[in-house]
C-alpha cells in the first residue's frame, strides 16, 4: 500500500512538472503576441524605452484611432479580406477536382502529372514571380483583384495534400456510388468530400496564412495605395529619416493578427486531425 501511494505521488509530481513545463512552453510561444499587444497600447516614447513595463505605460488607445482615421488601414483591411477569401475558394474548387482527377480518375500521362505537381513544389517562388508579372503588365492587371488573386487561385502543394487524404477513402464507396447512378461529381460531392473534411479545413487555415500574410506579391502588383493590402500598407508606415513610427506599426499588426486567431481558433480541430492524418497515413 506504501508502494502504491510513493507511486501515485510519483505520478502526480510528474504531471505537475509537465503541466508547469507546458505553461511556460506556452507562455514563451505568447510573450511576443503579448510584447506586441503592450506596445500598441502605449506611445511611441514608451515603445522605445530602455525601462520595460509588463503593462503599457501609459495606456493609450489613441494609436488604435489615428491608424485606423488617419490612414488607409481599414481599405488594407478589406483587400485582404477580399484576396485571402476569394483565393481560398478557387483553391478549393481548383484543388480539390485536381487532386481528385490525379487520385481517382485513370488517363494518359496521370503519372506525369503527379510527377509534375510534386516538382512544382520544388520551384522556388522568386523563378516565377517575373515571368508572372510581365504577364500581369501584359494583361493590365496591375492595381486589380484579378492581378492579386489569379495568380494564388491554385496551390500545387494542396493539390498533393488532398491527393494523400483521398488516399485513404476506399474506392470501393466510389464504385458503389456509381453502381447506384452517381456521376463522378456525385461522388466527389457525396462522399469524398464529407471524408475529408480535416484535410479541407487544414488548406483552408494554411492557405488563408499564406496569402493574408504575402508581402511579396501584393507588392509587385499594387502601385495604387488604396489597392494595397495589410502587410503591404503597413511596410510604407515611415517616418523622415527612416525612423519607423512604432505606435502605428503595433496597433496595425494586431488588427491584422486577429482574423488568423480567429480561423485558427474555429477550425483548429480539422487542422489538427488533418495535420496528424497526414503524419500517420501519408
Amino acid at each position: 500500500m506504501v508502494q502504491s501511494m510513493n507511486n501515485a505521488g510519483k505520478k502526480n509530481i510528474l504531471t505537475l512538472a509537465l503541466l508547469l513545463l507546458y505553461v511556460l512552453i506556452a507562455l514563451f510561444a505568447l510573450m511576443p503576441f503579448g510584447i506586441m499587444l503592450k506596445s500598441s497600447l502605449e506611445p511611441y516614447s514608451s515603445i522605445v524605452s530602455l525601462d520595460f513595463h509588463f503593462l503599457p505605460n501609459p495606456f493609450t488607445i489613441e494609436n488604435y484611432i489615428e491608424v485606423m482615421t488617419q490612414y488607409e488601414l481599414p481599405r488594407w483591411f478589406l483587400n485582404s479580406v477580399v484576396v485571402a477569401v476569394v483565393a481560398i475558394l478557387l483553391n478549393l474548387v481548383v484543388d480539390t477536382l485536381s487532386a481528385y482527377a490525379l487520385q481517382r480518375l485513370e488517363y494518359p500521362g496521370k503519372k506525369l502529372m503527379n510527377v509534375l505537381v510534386i516538382s512544382a513544389q520544388i520551384i522556388p517562388v522568386q523563378v516565377t514571380v517575373v515571368p508572372l508579372y510581365l504577364m500581369m503588365v501584359k494583361l493590365d492587371w496591375i492595381d486589380t483583384y484579378k492581378g492579386l488573386i489569379l495568380p494564388v487561385a491554385i496551390s500545387p502543394f494542396i493539390i498533393f495534400f488532398l491527393r494523400q487524404s483521398f488516399m485513404q477513402i476506399p474506392k470501393a464507396l466510389d464504385e458503389a456510388a456509381i453502381i447506384d447512378g452517381c456521376s463522378r461529381i456525385s461522388v466527389l460531392w457525396h462522399i469524398i468530400l464529407p471524408n475529408s473534411i480535416p484535410a479541407l479545413g487544414t488548406s483552408v487555415v494554411l492557405k488563408f496564412m499564406w496569402v493574408w500574410g504575402d508581402y511579396m506579391w501584393p507588392s509587385l502588383v499594387t502601385k495604387n495605395n488604396a489597392m494595397r493590402t495589410l502587410p503591404v500598407g503597413i511596410a510604407t508606415f515611415q517616418r523622415a529619416g527612416g525612423t519607423i513610427p512604432w505606435e502605428l506599426v503595433m496597433p496595425s499588426a494586431v488588427l491584422s493578427s486577429i482574423p488568423i486567431v480567429l480561423l485558427f481558433l474555429f477550425l483548429q480541430k480539422y487542422f489538427i486531425t488533418g495535420l496528424t492524418e497526414g503524419a500517420i497515413k501519408g
